[in-house]
């Protein structure tokens, strides 16, 4: 029985050689399978870390459009700034040429020129007194009313408008003057070669010759005159005859409208010599006399096409910077 079990069966060719090779087989299937779970899981394991959730999606997507909004808004911001930069520096040059104007040509200037009327007639003024007080007679120069009064001892006697033989040498004296200083300044008619410049901005408008009274009322024996009115403008009128009959130039002095130059004009007793004078003072006889007076009183005229140039020139720089003013 031993032998039969013991004995070996003969082994077939290639046999030995499957027992060898198969463990191996087994050993790289195993390997593989291995490789393959891992590259699963590494695969697995990447996908969970870089997915991103739908929710968390759509809230990234909604921030990225809400800042590109953001950034129109700012863009367009941007844009509407430089415009109103770019208005504000129009408006601001145009302000800029507007008082620059007004500086140099305009309103300033036309102010200028007015102020220099006034000093023209002031020049005026003084050469008229100047001429008076070489002839021996004393006026009193009031600039800013533009007067000259002449002297008021024995020109009229009281209650009476015929100068005295002395009032009538000193008011033609005063035409005298008169004659030679006032064409220099009617701006009218050929120039006068001693004569001064007078510059072009004013002329002479009106030379008044005034008449002026005392404030003693009327008594019933005057029959030529009713009140003191009568009177301050009969010596104002007596004055001017005089003077128009004596010197035939001024009689053809003309203003720059082509009206008669000199006038007249009465004021009673309302314009007293001394202006703040009481009633007491009024009364005594030294100013009693000052009040019989003959003033002469000079009206200067602007020119006016150059102060209509200038406004218009004025009120059409207004109406380009008229919105800006608003």
């Amino acid at each position: 029985m031993s032998s039969v079990f013991s004995r070996r069966l003969p082994r077939r060719a290639g046999e030995g050689a499957e027992d060898i090779f198969a463990p191996v087989a087994d050993l790289m299937v195993g390997m593989v399978f291995i490789f393959i779970i891992v590259m699963v899981a590494l695969v697995l394991n990447q996908a969970e870390e870089t997915t991103v959730p739908k929710s968390k999606y759509d809230e990234q997507v909604a921030k990225v459009a809400s800042l590109e909004a953001e950034v129109e808004r700012l863009r367009a911001e941007l844009e509407e700034e430089r415009k109103r930069r770019l208005q504000a520096e129009a408006e601001r040059q145009k302000l800029a040429e507007f008082a620059a104007y007004v500086r140099d040509q305009g309103v300033l200037r036309l102010m200028d020129r007015l102020s220099r009327a006034d000093e023209t007639r002031a020049v005026l003024l003084r050469e008229m007194e100047r001429r008076l007080a070489v002839l021996g007679i004393d006026v009193t120069l009031d600039q800013q009313a533009g007067t000259l009064q002449l002297p008021s001892r024995n020109l009229f006697d009281i209650g009476q408008a015929t100068p005295t033989p002395v009032g009538a040498q000193t008011i033609e004296r005063l035409g005298e003057v008169m004659a030679r200083v006032l064409p220099c300044y009617v701006g009218t008619g050929p120039a006068v070669p001693s004569c001064p410049s007078s510059g072009e901005e004013s002329s002479l408008s009106a030379v008044y010759v005034e008449g002026h009274t005392d404030n003693q009322p009327f008594g019933a024996a005057q029959e030529r005159f009713r009140n003191n009115w009568d009177l301050s403008a009969g010596r104002a009128i007596e004055a001017y005859t005089l003077i128009r009959d004596r010197f035939e130039r001024l009689r053809m002095l003309r203003n720059a409208q082509g009206e008669a130059l000199l006038g007249v004009s009465g004021y009673a007793d309302t314009r007293p010599a001394k202006r703040d004078a009481t009633e007491r003072e009024r009364n005594t006889p030294e100013m009693r006399d000052k009040d019989r007076r003959i003033e002469v009183r000079v009206i200067m005229a602007t020119n006016q096409a150059m102060v209509g140039s200038v406004l218009q020139e004025l009120n059409r720089r207004l109406e380009a910077i008229d919105g800006l003013l608003r």
